[in-house]
């Protein structure tokens, strides 16, 4: 058996059927300012902005996918934060936003962000957002999933879309 983020799958289905699937882990936390500012984060397509003595940097740009029917971003850097005046914005794809004074704003729930950094010494930087599994396979497929997975399932042009929004370690998925 294979893992893929929590979810196993037979690697004797993955080598015997076409199947399209996007894994994006959860982002990381947004930090503290320990100077006067501090940087963006990176974004899964690019880097976050360096911070200066004026603002804190922006979150880098994550990466856009079309896998679920629609073009959607996932996997933008959180902003960095300057105590006390002015903040990064979160990257493309659910970055949070850093801010000037207080707790950084956390990542987009199920786009895999990460969160802004906190400006202010006594401040906690934001929560990464949740990350998602979509996985893409023939319509004439029927994919069963266990009991500890949340699931949806559309059909669009001959597909089934299953969007995975949370599964443990020892959940599964079978094919049909």
């Amino acid at each position: 058996m294979g893992t893929i983020l929590g979810i196993v799958a037979s690697q004797n289905y993955l080598r015997g059927v076409d199947i399209d699937f996007l894994v994006l882990a959860g982002g990381g936390s947004g930090g503290q300012v320990t100077g006067n500012f501090n940087s963006g984060g990176g974004g899964a397509d690019a880097l976050g902005g360096v911070g200066s003595t004026t603002a804190g940097g922006n979150g880098g740009a994550g990466v856009a996918t079309s896998i679920s029917g629609s073009s959607i971003t996932y996997g933008g850097g959180g902003g960095g934060a300057r105590y006390p005046s002015a903040s990064g914005t979160g990257g493309a794809g659910g970055g949070g936003n850093g801010t000037s004074n207080g707790a950084g704003i956390a990542g987009t729930t199920n786009r895999g962000g990460g969160g802004g950094a906190a400006g202010g010494l006594s401040a906690s930087g934001g929560a990464g957002g949740s990350g998602i599994i979509i996985l893409k396979y023939a319509s004439t497929l029927t994919a069963t999933f266990s009991g500890g997975v949340s699931q949806s399932t559309t059909t669009s042009g001959g597909f089934k879309i299953s969007t995975i929004t949370a599964a443990g370690l020892s959940d599964t998925v079978s094919f049909a």
